[in-house]
């Protein structure tokens, strides 16, 4: 307000100093002989130089008042007051009254226009420092860093510049040091955010419909802010900007080393699984073989259980393997028509190995069903289902499986008298690592990712895979194959 009155006083000034000195210039004129149209000249070039070197429109059209009246009470007759012995001069006056006023409007405006192309020119280059200091700093921390210092010395205010960091669930406040030298910057709790944003005239920073911090004025900013509207928001956005690209770049730093610890862990389960495979399969082999030469029962039992141990071993290796390929993208499927009654035989033949007191039946439709599929992924499908099956079900209880149509869809069910699902369970079932808890007291428990793989191989084939409890006990896993390919489909 002050400088305000300032301005104010200083325009008055100027206006009645520049009209004393152009009545004073034209009556020494006057004194030479020289016309009342020099005159004239003189108070309209006054009114222009007054409208050059003050603000507003205001003190043009009262330079140009002045001047008409300067005019009539020192050059007309009778001289030395507003009244004049000739009505000719009334138009006189009229005429340098609107030219005063016309010339002042124009010069008025074009200083205006000047004015404001300069306005404009500082704050395109404001712009560009700001943006180009953003463009060097690099992680969210350094670029409020910046953006304090920017805005201090663009305001000549004090800025605190609040960050929230939602993964870590941290908050950190920056501001000008008390010194006056450099950003510093402190932990702070969420609490300690309100009470900053209710002292300060706050914006808030959004990325992504997600608040990530807050810029915080003293709250006399407010008088200015229409000044500053469009500098203010042009340089939040710019912050703005910075700060989005500083969390995308992190988003895509994190997923990257995501991808490489995938990467890795891959490579090492497959290399694992690779080099696990030929023991267990020796071990396998060896237990059979002598399971065909013994005859004391009691080692027969002890090779029975090392041959289905090291068989539950293999499938697991197996299950390792698909897995990896699954998530690498990199499981090819041969697509062939398969008989579907070899499968299941195939699939239970495989499975029976591992299980002397489990009873498996099949049922299969009475002529050859031939099925688009890829047989070996499929047959591990079955396979564990029916190793699922086999662990949640005692063995007096009944395994079925079976094979029928329906539509243009081939149906493999896989039906146990077990002790069923837990209602709970029936969402994350196929989930990756999930292992159900309701299974009878001898059951082996897997690690959850044969269900897992079941789902992914099938949904491969342009399947999908079901479960649900049967109405007495037990449970019943279906999925569907299509009867014809995708591109026969197409056609």
């Amino acid at each position: 307000m002050r400088f305000r009155n300032n301005d104010i006083i200083t325009n008055i000034a100027i206006t009645f100093f520049l009209n004393i000195l152009a009545t004073a210039l034209s009556l020494f004129l006057q004194h030479l002989g020289f016309t009342e149209v020099n005159f004239v000249v003189i108070y309209i070039l006054s009114v222009l130089i007054i409208s050059r070197y003050t603000k507003g429109y205001f003190y043009g059209i009262a330079a140009s008042v002045i001047s008409m009246l300067s005019f009539n009470f020192f050059f007309t007759d009778p001289l030395y007051s507003f009244s004049v012995d000739d009505p000719s001069y009334v138009f006189t006056f009229a005429v340098i009254l609107f030219a005063a006023i016309f010339t002042s409007a124009i010069t008025s405006k074009l200083i205006h226009s000047k004015d404001l192309a300069n306005e404009r020119e500082k704050q395109s280059q404001t712009l560009y420092q700001v943006t180009s200091s953003l463009a060097k700093a690099g992680g969210v921390e350094n670029v409020a860093i910046v953006s304090v210092q920017c805005l201090v010395d663009l305001f000549k205010s004090d800025i605190i510049f609040i960050t929230i960091n939602h993964k870590d669930n941290t908050v950190k406040e920056f501001a000008p040091a008390l010194s006056g030298y450099g950003i510093i910057s402190r932990s702070i709790n969420l609490k300690n955010v309100e009470i900053i944003k209710n002292n300060h005239f706050s914006f808030p920073i959004i990325v992504r419909d997600k608040c990530e911090g807050y810029i915080c004025f003293p709250e006399k900013f407010k008088d200015n802010k229409e000044n500053n509207l469009f500098l203010l928001n042009s340089v939040i956005m710019q912050i703005t900007s910075a700060i989005q690209r500083e969390i995308l770049t992190t988003e895509k730093e994190n997923a990257k080393a995501e991808t490489e610890r995938e990467r890795l862990r891959g490579n090492l389960l497959r290399a694992i699984s690779h080099d696990l495979r030929t023991p267990l399969t020796g071990i396998m082999g060896s237990a059979e073989m002598l399971l065909q030469r013994l005859s004391d029962k009691e080692n027969i039992k002890l090779l029975q259980d090392i041959f289905e141990e090291s068989g539950w071993l293999i499938r697991l290796v197996e299950n390792i393997l698909s897995l990896t390929k699954i998530q690498e993208g990199r499981l090819a499927l041969t697509i062939q028509p398969e008989v579907a009654e070899e499968i299941a035989a195939e699939a239970v033949s495989r499975a029976s190995k591992y299980t002397s007191d489990h009873k498996i039946s099949i049922s299969v439709p009475e002529e050859p069903l031939f099925i688009p599929m890829d047989g070996k992924l499929i047959i591990q499908v079955l396979i564990n289902l029916l190793d699922n099956a086999i662990k949640h079900t005692i063995s007096s209880e009944d395994i079925a499986v079976s094979v029928r149509i329906d539509k243009e869809k081939a149906w493999f069910e896989v039906i146990d008298g077990g002790t069923g699902i837990n209602e709970n369970d029936m969402p994350k079932i196929f989930d990756i690592f999930f292992t159900a808890r309701n299974s009878h007291i001898d059951a082996k428990h897997g690690i959850g990712l044969g269900l897992a793989i079941c789902k992914a191989i099938v949904n491969l084939h342009g399947g999908e895979i079901f479960v649900e409890n049967n109405k007495i006990k037990g449970s019943t896993f279906r999925f569907y194959l299509n009867l014809k390919n995708e591109k026969e489909r197409i056609r």
